[in-house]
């Protein structure tokens, strides 16, 4: 990233009171490490989302937590951001509690997205968190857990096997794909019965 937008961010993080930048190693298994985009493509995200007051946000692998931070200061019903590295949940939850101007509850959860209860979740966004198999699971659990009931999210950092493993879970229809600020991304629908 050029130096004006590392400085950007820099303001950005300092405005809000929080730490959200860098990249943090993890040790977690067939994980990614911890990452985000720029704040732009996080708000530029987030508008294609729509995420609002009736729905439940999930930034699954939130990493130090920018997405929840800035969902938070939108109006959104509720905002959870879930990850399984401990060391980084410990950071998104200081910066959560350190933020300003949050206008939505919000909390960061440490667990594992195969495995996560997923039934009050409508929109989720994902920044390339884990391997393309393990995404096929979580596609699984959210199908099964949202049983039929709307459900939208946003993958940011496709690959092409991750793009694959979205278009094998035939619930879901790709309703918008392109490239924001040079990271591609899909959208998804759930197919209602």
């Amino acid at each position: 990233m050029p130096l004006t937008g590392r400085l950007r961010n820099l303001g950005y993080d300092a405005f809000l009171r929080v730490d959200t930048g860098g990249i943090v190693e993890t040790d977690i298994a067939d994980g990614c490490h911890a990452a985000t985009c720029d704040y732009t493509t996080v708000a530029t995200a987030l508008q294609r989302l729509e995420p609002g007051p009736d729905d439940v946000l999930v930034d699954i692998g939130c990493g130090k937590g920018r997405v929840v931070c800035v969902a938070a200061r939108m109006q959104v019903g509720r905002v959870i951001g879930l990850d399984l590295g401990p060391a980084v949940v410990r950071i998104a939850s200081d910066n959560l509690q350190r933020l300003r101007g949050a206008r939505s509850p919000a909390e960061v959860v440490l667990a594992d997205a195969v495995t996560y209860d997923y039934r009050d979740v409508t929109c989720a966004y994902l920044f390339n968190p884990f391997e393309h198999f393990v995404l096929d699971r979580v596609l699984m659990k959210i199908r099964d857990d949202r049983a039929g009931r709307p459900f939208r999210c946003l993958f940011l950092n496709l690959s092409d096997v991750q793009r694959e493993t979205f278009t094998r879970h035939d619930w879901l229809t790709l309703t918008d794909e392109g490239v924001l600020t040079g990271h591609r991304f899909a959208q998804y629908r759930s197919r209602l019965a």
